[in-house]
């Protein structure tokens, strides 16, 4: 899945040009013209980036941001302010609202691919560390366990920790199979290792194949492990799999849909995993590292 953009201006012609320059480059973008369709579009979508006008009717630029930027789901998203207007207070009102960056409109369409790159590029080294609260260099190395709500954008969280492991030139193996949310959300980008676990996988010999430096890898899903065998044999499988990639320099992610399974099933799984991160509905639930 390419970038997506969500721009946000109540003048059509502003919103249809900035559309041309930047759907050129290949991003897909999201529209909306009003303050209250930015926000349920930003909590719906989860877009890698916000273009975000400073004057909208009812709900300004500003108080859209300012709402964003307080909500667990959406508070990690970058938002660029643009407005007209070019008046220093905007500027600092925008940076009080916790905007990421500001510019003029009208643009030149060097000007607009600049800043959109610029922005995507500088969040994406530690987007996903800075969603769980942790730093980049305290990430690596670490087993964790990613349960979600069927029904929230969890693959979006699985694609910026795969995106930020590419930005620090981590070789990424995303274990998945045709048709999940995550291979939806991971297919298009660039240098991501995608396996079909749909067949057996040999996590020992998959390690044959790595060199010695630094190797991120997703597991997605263990339900379907679980369904295909039986929850004592997937136990007995991470189990084995956690010992081979005890290597610090191995950092793994584990997805689970935990209301597949009966409770005291999920206690089983999750009591292997003492990094551990609840994805539900309303964003981030619990995020839990040692």
């Amino acid at each position: 899945m390419v970038d997506r953009i969500l721009v946000v201006d109540d003048e059509p012609d502003m919103l249809n040009a900035a559309k041309m320059v930047l759907e050129g480059e290949g991003y897909v973008i999201l529209e909306a013209s009003t303050g209250e369709e930015a926000v349920h579009k930003a909590e719906s979508e989860i877009p890698d980036l916000i273009l975000l006008d400073v004057v909208l009717p009812n709900k300004t630029g500003m108080e859209v941001c300012r709402l964003l930027k307080t909500q667990a789901k959406t508070k990690h998203i970058p938002i660029v302010m643009f407005t007209a207007l070019m008046r220093d207070v905007d500027r600092r009102m925008s940076a009080d609202a916790g905007a990421d960056g500001y510019f003029n409109k009208p643009f030149a369409p060097d000007t607009l691919l600049a800043e959109v790159k610029k922005h995507l590029q500088t969040t994406r080294t530690d987007k996903f560390s800075r969603q769980v609260g942790l730093e980049r260099s305290k990430l690596q190395g670490k087993k964790i366990l990613l349960e979600y709500h069927s029904s929230a954008p969890y693959s979006r969280l699985v694609r910026d920790f795969v995106m930020e492991c590419l930005a620090h030139d981590e070789k990424i193996i995303v274990l998945t199979r045709m048709g999940t949310a995550v291979r939806q959300a991971l297919e298009g980008d660039q240098g991501i290792d995608l396996r079909d676990v749909s067949t057996p996988i040999q996590i020992s010999k998959l390690l044959q194949e790595d060199g010695q430096e630094p190797l991120s890898l997703v597991y997605d899903n263990i339900t379907d492990l679980v369904i295909s065998v039986n929850v004592q044999s997937a136990y007995t499988f991470l189990q084995n799999t956690l010992t081979l990639l005890s290597d610090k320099r191995i950092t793994a992610l584990f997805i689970l849909n935990s209301a597949a399974h009966e409770e005291k099933d999920a206690n089983i799984l999750r009591g292997l995993f003492s990094n551990q991160i609840v994805y539900g509905t309303q964003g981030l639930a619990s995020v839990r590292f040692t």
